[in-house]
């Protein structure tokens, strides 16, 4: 089972995850050598090589010199997560939608990275736990995948849209700082304003509070009725 409390992971990360499980699954030797993942995610080797290096250290992935790289338990915990959304979605885009196949691969590519594990857990549900995908791929089974709350960053949120703070996922610096500007789970929040950089305007009871879109991430909300009369 994935543990959301990792490093917050980038979309561009996910897919040198899933890139490499999904060569191992073609029956490619591990640790896969860094020049094969390149030429998958058609860049340079010297771009592959910088990233592979970044997930290393963020615990995804192990690096073998002049061998090549293979996923750790953490990454492939996410690998499979990602590719168990995208070939969920892939079975509902050809089946119920009557999408063709080449069509809803790639729009389920773009699903995969902004589904909450709770719509995952409701989508199989409703698809009947299917195993394969219509291109006969295995759909990975995730442990402990049950129907959760769905909560999501506060950046989702559109502006004048409501929610209520659940968690804060973040170490304890970000905390400390939340905490001083008077944000904390069970506040009912709304954003008055989004800049184009990310950064949100939050209306929390009579104050406003102005948060980057790296520190408004941490905060995660369950979505409430769209407010009325922002100003």
């Amino acid at each position: 089972m994935i543990d959301h409390n990792m490093v917050a992971i980038s979309e561009s990360e996910e897919m040198y995850l899933i890139t490499i499980a999904q060569l191992v699954e073609r029956g490619v030797d591990e640790p896969v050598s860094i020049s094969r993942l390149a030429g998958e995610l058609a860049i340079q080797p010297v771009s592959a090589n910088q990233m592979v290096h970044k997930l290393s250290e963020e615990g995804y992935v192990e690096y073998i010199p002049y061998k090549g790289v293979q996923l750790t338990q953490e990454g492939q915990a996410v690998a499979l997560q990602v590719l168990r959304d995208r070939r969920l979605w892939e079975v509902f885009l050809v089946e119920y939608l009557e999408l063709p196949p080449s069509d809803a691969d790639a729009l389920a590519c773009r699903l995969e990275h902004i589904t909450p594990k709770g719509v995952t857990c409701r989508l199989a549900r409703f698809l009947d736990h299917p195993s394969f995908t219509p291109k006969g791929l295995p759909i990975p089974e995730i442990e402990g995948d049950v129907d959760l709350e769905i909560f999501l960053p506060i950046t989702n949120l559109a502006v004048g849209e409501r929610g209520e703070i659940m968690r804060i996922e973040a170490d304890q610096a970000t905390w400390d700082f939340l905490s001083s500007v008077g944000l904390g789970p069970g506040l009912e929040v709304y954003p008055v304003a989004k800049g184009v950089d990310g950064a949100m305007l939050l209306q929390v009871d009579a104050d406003r509070i102005h948060l980057s879109e790296t520190v408004a991430n941490h905060i995660l909300v369950n979505v409430k009725e769209r407010s009325r009369g922002v100003s």
